[in-house]
């Protein structure tokens, strides 16, 4: 079984080795640096990302503050050769996203879109011709995620991936919007990427 997140992973660092530090991305106002700082301290230094998950934890407890703004600083502080080589190493081995299958299951997402966040914030991108593999993996992640997505948006949502199949979800009868195109530009529509995602959106109103 094709590990697509450690594939996805090296070829996100050798891009980054390619446009350099400060290259815009697709993730709001950071560089690249700032991308690949995100990535080594998710991979490293889970701690520092408690405060991210728990906010109300992290408005109460110094310690946590103190611990995300001191990896931050200290791998920014980083050459840009060694902060992009920490990404292409991945997680240490005392975590878990290092072992195969979990890494898999936490991270095909992350690199996939982390790699497309980079790739389509430069001039000229075009989709890549990725494996049926990746697109069918992409695909499970798609269903998965479009019952919250359907719940935020208060529609009906529809999305079909020719070749791979047709899913849906939200209350029949409710306004409806149909997402169309390949797994992999359904799964950056889903992940908030609407501009760079090569969807086709159609919408109906409710009965």
């Amino acid at each position: 079984m094709t590990n697509f997140a450690r594939s996805e992973r090296r070829s996100l660092a050798a891009l980054l080795r390619t446009i350099g530090p400060d290259a815009p991305t697709l993730c709001e106002e950071w560089t690249t640096r700032d991308l690949a700082v995100h990535i080594v301290i998710r991979d490293r230094r889970p701690d520092a990302l408690v405060g991210n998950a728990f906010p109300a934890l992290a408005g109460k407890s110094q310690l946590l503050q103190e611990r995300a703004a001191g990896a931050e600083a200290e791998l920014t502080a980083l050459p840009w050769e060694q902060l992009v080589g920490r990404v292409a190493e991945g997680a240490p081995v005392w975590n878990p996203a290092s072992w195969g299958p979990v890494d898999r299951l936490m991270n095909t997402a992350e690199f996939l879109v982390h790699h497309e966040d980079v790739r389509r914030a430069q001039p000229g991108w075009e989709p890549r011709d990725l494996p049926w593999e990746l697109h069918s993996r992409c695909f499970a992640l798609v269903k998965a995620m479009i019952l919250p997505a359907s719940l935020k948006s208060g529609t009906h949502l529809v999305v079909e991936a020719p070749g791979f199949g047709t899913t849906s979800a939200g209350r029949t009868g409710a306004a409806s919007t149909t997402l169309r195109g390949t797994p992999v530009e359904l799964l950056l529509r889903l992940f908030g990427r609407d501009e760079h995602a090569r969807v086709e959106v159609s919408e109906s109103a409710a009965d």
